[in-house]
């Protein structure tokens, strides 16, 4: 259980990210409608995203594909940055 909170000390808001850079989600903290609709469009725990703009809307890249979030909901999106050891590839994602 220490361990879980060791690693989520490390998560921080999708806005946080600077613009280019990738993470991993880690969470989603929304009502059950808000997480099933982030998941319909490929933001759920495990996938990895990249900003590429701040603001309001938040713009977000998925599998290739820019999102526009509200800045509120994508504050609730938790993500770990990437590093070498835990970032998937981009062919892996984009083949």
């Amino acid at each position: 259980m220490n361990t879980a909170r060791q690693t989520s000390a490390n998560w921080i808001p999708l806005p946080d990210l600077r613009p280019r850079v990738c993470g991993i989600v880690r969470s989603v903290e929304s009502d059950d409608e808000e997480a099933l609709r982030l998941k319909a469009l490929g933001v759920c725990a495990g996938r990895r995203v990249e900003l590429v703009r701040r603001g309001d809307p938040v713009i977000l890249k998925v599998f290739g594909t820019r999102l526009g979030l509200s800045a509120a909901l994508a504050s609730r999106v938790k993500v770990e940055i990437c590093t070498p050891a835990n970032c998937l590839t981009l062919n892996a994602e984009n083949p």
